[in-house]
């Protein structure tokens, strides 16, 4: 089973969000990642350490990000990029596994925050 991330509709509002989802750039995809990367990478010490909560909180749950929970999250993704070498050392992934996926949700970010008032995202 693998992790995925994906546009969702905030509250009532009726959405294409696979239109949204269409617009990511190749070769970006909402792949985020085993199921074991939960706890094996997103939810290591590390990355709660690096005060990444949203991030490291997907470790016990599925995130689900509004409005300026989007931008927070988009932030946390930043502090994993400038961090990937420290990253790699303190868990199993390379550094081109792990920056692939942050940057499949970061290319599902822009997306959403062009429609933010509609939309939000989902890691899960």
């Amino acid at each position: 089973m693998s992790l995925i991330i994906s546009v969702i509709q905030k509250g009532s509002i009726i959405v294409d969000t696979n239109f949204l989802e269409e617009q990511v750039p190749a070769p970006h995809n909402n792949l985020f990642g085993f199921e074991s990367c939960r706890k094996t990478l997103w939810g290591n010490d590390l990355i709660g350490e690096l005060g990444c909560e949203l991030i490291y909180s997907l470790k016990n749950t599925n995130i689900f990000a509004f409005d300026e929970g989007i931008e927070k999250l988009e932030s946390e993704f930043l502090i994993l990029l400038d961090n990937l070498d420290t990253i790699e050392l303190h868990t199993d992934y390379d550094k081109e596994f792990i920056e692939f996926r942050v940057r499949n949700a970061l290319e599902m970010i822009k997306v959403v925050l062009k429609e933010k008032e509609k939309v939000g995202i989902a890691i899960w």
